[in-house]
């Protein structure tokens, strides 16, 4: 909580060290091979009888997602049950959780498992659950990482937690992208271990120079001449706060907690934490940077203590997000079939240590202008330039880093989804965007048909 005293308040360099010490962590005894996390989003619609989509489900309304989730979950045996609210959050039998973002997506932050092969065998298990709870009331849950259907207008911000609200405030004094992120985007995102400290900082390095190529190779949500709209979305919304850490490849600063530190710091306050319960989380304000309120101070909110110090953590939305471990947020929602590719893709180049040194090499090497890389991507997907053939080198290494991986560590059918997924798409500079706008433009069902989960598919 602030403090009007700046004696209590926290010191620049105090704040600089609990940045530092608690999102960077390297594990002496961690495998070089090591955990999976997943979190995949997905849009829910209503479907008309040609199968387009007839408008989104609302969170709260009657006969809405929460009352599919009350009705139906007490008795599946996924669901274990909810706590907190509004909206509740779900708990499921193995550890992970469903929650909801604020235009109703359905969110499942999966369990940490040992491997890839339980990470992806969790994420279908709760689909299908997902789909035993809303398909008897026709609701489709569509993964691809924007809403082709429906006008953001009809899709309000519906979470009324005081920090979603805030946040809503803060961002549309931005501009509109804001919106668009909350409302009307969906990601899957992969979380990985830092592994031991001998591979720690280039497991850092890479994940973040390989975002383009991630973004590029995945892009699935063509909209407004981009091959990822949702990516687009978050380079503009606050560029504070997202993107990639301007110092990662200084020599005046190797470390990755110093890296994210000096981006923390500069990146401005979104949300103060009020002393009261209506005032929770209140919008902050742009262009006043976190060093700014330590040296300066605010004078309604004061100064900040560490506890805003690790709040303002919460509000940073790098492509690689630093939490102990590597949160990887560059990827639009893709459908079931390709879920296994962008595992395989990340674990292979990050969870290998000879394709993780070539990685290093060939994007260090290329001199590539990052920020740049990411803004193409978004625009033009794999066609962007020198990013397709970068891309292509990317997968030869994942593929070849992931066959090395332990047995039983990737499931085959995800190592052949990872490689038909290279030659339909990366080998000829084809992002899966612009197969979906094209069987958009033939009708909407097609488009929902694309992106649709079905249960027991891959």
């Amino acid at each position: 909580m602030p403090t009007p005293d700046r004696a209590d308040a926290v010191t620049l360099d105090q704040a600089r060290e609990r940045i530092a010490a608690s999102v960077f962590r390297p594990d002496d005894d961690a495998p070089e091979c090591g955990q999976v996390g997943l979190e995949p989003e997905f849009l829910l619609f209503h479907l008309g009888a040609d199968g387009a989509p007839e408008g989104r489900v609302r969170l709260e309304a009657n006969g809405g997602v929460l009352d599919r989730m009350s009705v139906v979950a007490g008795s599946q045996r996924r669901f274990r049950r909810a706590y907190g609210g509004p909206p509740p959050v779900y708990t499921l039998d193995d550890g992970g959780r469903i929650t909801f973002e604020p235009g109703a997506q359905v969110e499942h932050s999966t369990a940490i498992h040992p491997g890839a092969a339980a990470a992806m065998a969790d994420v279908e298990e709760t689909a299908d659950a997902l789909l035993e709870v809303f398909g008897p009331a026709d609701f489709a849950l569509c993964a691809l990482g924007i809403d082709l259907w429906s006008g953001l207008e009809g899709v309000p911000q519906q979470l009324r937690a005081p920090r979603y609200r805030s946040m809503e405030a803060y961002l549309s004094e931005r501009g509109p992208e804001g919106a668009v992120m909350m409302r009307h985007t969906a990601s899957l995102q992969v979380n990985l271990d830092l592994g031991p400290p001998r591979v720690a900082a280039a497991r850092w390095r890479v994940a973040n120079l390989a975002c383009p190529a991630a973004t590029a190779s995945f892009a699935a949500s063509p909209m407004d001449g981009a091959a990822s709209r949702r990516a687009l979305a978050w380079q503009a919304l606050d560029p504070t706060r997202t993107g990639f850490p301007p110092t990662l490849l200084a020599d005046s600063q190797p470390d990755p907690g110093r890296q994210y530190a000096e981006f923390a710091l500069d990146a401005d306050v979104l949300l103060f934490l009020g002393g009261e319960a209506a005032e929770a989380a209140v919008p902050g304000q742009a262009g006043l940077r976190l060093r700014d309120w330590i040296a300066e101070g605010h004078p309604r909110h004061g100064y900040p203590c560490l506890a805003d110090v690790d709040y303002h953590l919460t509000t940073l939305f790098p492509e690689v997000r630093l939490r102990g471990f590597l949160e990887l947020r560059s990827v639009d929602a893709v459908p079931r079939r390709w879920r296994g590719a962008v595992v395989v893709f990340w674990t292979g180049l990050l969870y290998d240590r000879d394709s993780l040194a070539g990685a290093e090499e060939l994007l260090v090497g290329s001199g590539c202008d990052l920020g740049e890389w990411w803004r193409s991507a978004a625009r033009e997907g794999l066609a962007a330039g020198s990013l397709g053939p970068i891309a292509r080198d990317l997968w030869d290494l994942a593929l070849e880093g992931a066959g090395r991986h332990p047995t039983g560590f990737h499931r085959d059918r995800d190592l052949r989804a990872a490689r038909e997924f290279r030659e339909r798409f990366v080998a000829g500079g084809c992002s899966p965007a612009q197969e979906l706008a094209a069987l958009h433009a033939e009708h909407p069902s097609r488009s929902m048909a694309w992106g649709r989960e079905q249960a027991g598919s891959s």
